[in-house]
């Protein structure tokens, strides 16, 4: 199993961590966090996940999500996170085309049509 490389919120009682690629070293695994909207200062002295950093509140359960590893909903169309908001678009669905009768359309909405 890699070892990745994480940035923690520093934020009293919040939970969040920013888990950087196992490639990555400690200074690109805090510019990735800035760029997934974490607030590093210089030298990583200091973190605050985006939730923190606008001024929300701290994430409390641990989930899915990719920016902050807070906990998820499902939308129709994606995962959102409860704390920073991103969202993770759901795979494109899958169908074995043995099932579908020919003409039949893939998806509900596009019986609708």
């Amino acid at each position: 199993m890699p070892l990745h490389r994480a940035v923690g919120c520093d934020t009293t009682g919040c939970l969040a961590l920013y888990l950087a690629a196992p490639q990555l070293g400690r200074d690109a695994a805090q510019f990735a966090a800035v760029r997934a909207g974490w607030s590093v200062t210089a030298g990583g002295l200091t973190s605050r996940c985006p939730c923190c950093a606008r001024g929300g509140l701290p994430v409390l359960e641990r989930g899915d999500c990719p920016v902050c590893t807070g906990t998820t909903f499902s939308r129709e169309d994606a995962e959102v996170c409860h704390h920073c908001g991103h969202t993770t678009a759901h795979p494109a669905d899958a169908y074995d085309d043995e099932d579908k009768e020919p003409g039949e359309p893939l998806h509900a909405a596009e019986a609708d049509r």
